[in-house]
């Protein structure tokens, strides 16, 4: 689908790919945005109109990838999804570069200087001066929250969005930590099962606890540490995840039994081995990597998880919940459950996928939504505005070389402007489009939007769109569940 405005910039609706390439044909329409794609209706003023139709955005938010949907409030249709790919890592790590030259310059040069920030408490006041406000957030979480806000701010502009739907992740962890700490939302309602293996997949980080993935199992399972057949209980502290190799292989035996019969296996093995046979750094083996992953399990630790996206997730709801409120109000705010989600999403047979968890965000209609989109999603990647570096560092965060003064535009393109490129030569003859990344000679790189990097001259480059901080492109999936009725 295609977003339409009117001729004062105004949110009209969406029109089909067919219908909007037969106005822009008959002079009635023009492009106003390539990403997301829109057109301006020449023709058209919305306050002529006698009923506008609004929409609803649904929102699926992660540490990683954010989903949305936006479907109509009054024709349970979804015309339009987006993938937003966050670039909290990115500004992690550049964080900790940062930290670590400073920290040696620090050592090496100016050891006496009074700190300038920091955390630490004497008495009724801070021991060191800092600057940060109420509500603080780490910037790399701090940059997740902005492109939601970003984006929903954008589409708000070019479509009519009245109401907003948000799943409000809830991840308790000091009970990812403490699995003894049981609460009573894990075991009644409806959806008890759901939010059960939920907050489970969380906690262990979508990890098989015995093997650690080493089976190659993509199918994991809940699984009960101490068997129901031996009087094991359904309580959280006595469940798991597992794959369903390493399911069947416990079968009915509790962690230790499984743990000392697979160490017989192991030493049966070893004793069968030829004794003048060399052995250099042999790798382990499934069981080998089992006894080691149940020795974990029985003393309480998880397997291959981090905390770090949870907490992530769970500090930057606030953050994201307080500007959608303020922007639509508390009568046009659902918000909804991970669980309730996967209900939904199971309800109506589709795809684990982000933009598929943003449709299934709370309130779904019985028979489904009608899909408009022809299994289109627009794919979005946070890549930020450049550096603020001014100089190149050696390994000891020395500035060697400073870096001066240049224009950011080169032959009128700057890093990040949307092109299309015309290749008359080489290997990469054709038309294509893409994100521009320029040089001061006017051979220019061009990341398309099917990922391919190419070069091109500036004569041959087009403009199309300013850039803006993201990276663009489009697919066309098949789609394999049954969103429509």
């Amino acid at each position: 689908m295609v977003i339409a405005l009117d001729k004062h910039k105004k949110p009209v609706g969406f029109v089909t790919e067919k219908r909007a390439r037969q106005l822009m044909d008959r002079k009635r329409a023009c492009v106003y945005r390539y990403f997301p794609f829109s057109i301006i209706l020449k023709d058209i003023d919305v306050r002529s109109l006698e009923d506008v139709p609004s929409y609803r955005i649904k929102i699926d938010p992660g540490s990683v990838h954010t989903g949305i949907a936006i479907v109509g409030n009054n024709d349970d249709t979804v015309y339009y999804y987006i993938q937003i790919e966050h670039r909290a890592s990115t500004v992690k790590k550049n964080l900790d570069t940062r930290r670590g030259a400073r920290r040696n310059r620090r050592t090496r040069e100016t050891w006496y200087r009074r700190a300038k920030w920091g955390n630490k408490t004497v008495g009724n006041h801070q021991s060191y001066d800092s600057s940060r406000k109420d509500g603080w957030l780490p910037p790399s979480v701090q940059s997740i929250v902005d492109n939601i806000i970003h984006w929903v701010s954008k589409l708000r502009k070019l479509v009519n969005i009245t109401d907003c739907s948000f799943e409000a992740v809830r991840i308790d962890t000091q009970l990812l930590d403490n699995p003894d700490i049981e609460g009573k939302e894990y075991q009644n309602g409806t959806l008890a099962g759901y939010e059960l293996k939920e907050y489970l997949m969380d906690r262990y980080g979508h990890t098989c606890q015995y093997c650690g993935g080493a089976s190659g199992d993509p199918v994991l399972e809940v699984e009960h540490k101490h068997p129901k057949g031996q009087g094991g209980s359904d309580k959280v502290s006595n469940l798991t995840v597992a794959c369903h190799k390493c399911n069947q292989a416990k079968g009915n035996r509790t962690l230790e039994q499984w743990q000392k019969e697979l160490q017989a296996k192991e030493s049966a093995g070893k004793a069968g081995k030829n004794p003048g046979q060399s052995e250099e750094k042999p790798k382990k083996t499934l069981n080998q990597i089992r006894i080691e992953n149940i020795g974990k399990v029985l003393e309480g630790q998880a397997v291959g998880v981090s905390d770090r996206y949870c907490a992530w997730v769970t500090s930057s709801r606030r953050a994201t919940e307080r500007p959608l409120f303020e922007m639509f109000g508390a009568d046009h705010m659902e918000c909804s459950s991970g669980g309730h989600t996967k209900y939904n999403r199971t309800e109506l047979n589709l795809p684990k996928d982000h933009h598929y968890d943003a449709l299934c965000v709370g309130t779904v209609p019985e028979d489904g939504y009608r899909d408009r989109t022809n299994g289109r999603v627009l794919y979005v990647k946070a890549v930020g505005r450049g550096s603020r570096l001014r100089g190149k560092i050696n390994k000891c965060g020395i500035i060697t070389v400073k870096l001066g003064k240049r224009a950011k535009r080169i032959y009128g393109f700057m890093n990040g402007d949307i092109v299309t490129a015309d290749v008359l030569k080489g290997k990469h003859v054709g038309h294509h489009c893409g994100r521009v990344m320029v040089r001061e000679r006017g051979c220019f790189d061009v990341r398309t939007l099917t990922g391919e990097l190419i070069s091109a001259s500036y004569r041959n480059c087009k403009l199309k769109q300013y850039a803006d901080g993201y990276q663009y492109q489009t697919e066309a999936k098949r789609q394999k569940g049954n969103s429509s009725r």
